[in-house]
């Protein structure tokens, strides 16, 4: 290492871990992110902040919807919104799935509120017109559910399932398919997001070269990293994000990492979480090496693998429930 070197290493180690300087940039880092790719109602700078913003707006709609007793002609505030911006997204990228299920949210609520046509016949023209053009191909509105449904989808050893979950770093030499990633990611997408957003993204690596660069800059997979097949870095796009979300950024995104997890060890592949709790210049690097957008933020990698016939994993106590609940 050369004296440049040297001194830019010093200065690091100085600014992350010898002293608290390395959280205030870090926290600056993540507001001018977040500043600058969240979305303003009012402000709407790209693709996907137009559709997370319609996808907010409509998510209201299906929730008054779902109520026990939805009030006659809730909302028609946002959805003379809801309208409006909905058409000047069509203008700019066309007819999407987005649009239909909107379209089949507007059908329901229109339905449910049929007298529109005698109480206010403007509000309720806007919408026929909105959606006199839609073939209803997607999904939006509500849907029924059952009881015994519930208890048929939950007539599982759900506690055994839980707790064989665990973290591993024996995996086997036998390669996890892309099917059976995709199978997990699919079922993963069931995760709850706030106003159904669904700001997440899953990155796959394969190669072994970049692979063993990014988990080299992860730092916390030694003794181990050869044996991971596959690594994961899950993430959330700050685009889909408005005002007052900063920290649901990493909610959501932890909400659908858990999904993942979970999903994985239903499909038989072998898991272990990697932090991303790294200085924003190594975050940056990350996703200079992983090709990963500026706009999404890291929310942890997963290392996955094949279960081996017999393997040892690290064990800890878990803390009580009185420790946990608190009942008031």
């Amino acid at each position: 290492m050369n004296l440049v070197n040297k001194i830019k290493a010093k200065i690091f180690a100085l600014i992350f871990w010898q002293t608290n300087l390395g959280d205030y940039v870090n926290q600056f880092y993540g507001i001018r992110l977040f500043l600058k790719y969240s979305f303003k109602w009012n402000k709407l700078k790209s693709k996907q902040n137009f559709e997370a913003y319609l996808t907010k707006q409509y998510h209201i709609i299906e929730k008054g919807l779902a109520l026990p007793q939805p009030r006659f002609g809730f909302g028609k505030q946002k959805i003379e919104e809801l309208i409006k911006v909905s058409y000047q997204y069509k203008s700019i990228y066309g007819e999407t799935k987005l649009l239909e299920s909107i379209k089949m949210t507007l059908q329901e609520y229109s339905v449910l509120n049929e007298n529109l046509k005698n109480t206010d016949i403007d509000f309720h023209n806007k919408i026929k017109s909105f959606i006199k053009e839609s073939s209803f191909k997607s999904h939006g509105g509500t849907k029924n559910m059952t009881l015994q449904q519930i208890n048929d989808a939950t007539d599982i050893n759900y506690k055994n399932f839980l707790e064989s979950r665990t973290s591993v770093r024996d995996f086997s030499e036998i390669a996890v398919k892309i099917e059976e990633i995709e199978n997990a990611i699919s079922l993963a997408r069931n995760a709850p997001s706030v106003c159904n957003r669904q700001s997440w993204k899953v990155h796959l690596y394969e190669d072994q070269e970049i692979k063993n660069k990014l988990l080299k800059l992860q730092n916390g997979n030694n003794g181990f990293t050869n044996s991971i097949n596959k690594l994961l870095i899950i993430t959330t796009d700050i685009s889909k994000f408005t005002k007052l979300e900063g920290n649901q950024v990493f909610v959501d995104g932890g909400l659908f990492a858990m999904n993942v997890l979970l999903s994985l060890h239903a499909n038989k592949i072998a898991s272990c979480c990697l932090n991303t709790c790294l200085p924003y210049v190594t975050e940056k690097e990350i996703k200079t090496i992983a090709n990963i957008s500026d706009s999404e933020r890291l929310i942890m990698m997963i290392g996955i693998g094949k279960y081996k016939d017999v393997f040892k994993v690290a064990f800890s106590e878990k803390l009580e429930v009185e420790q946990l609940l608190i009942i008031h």
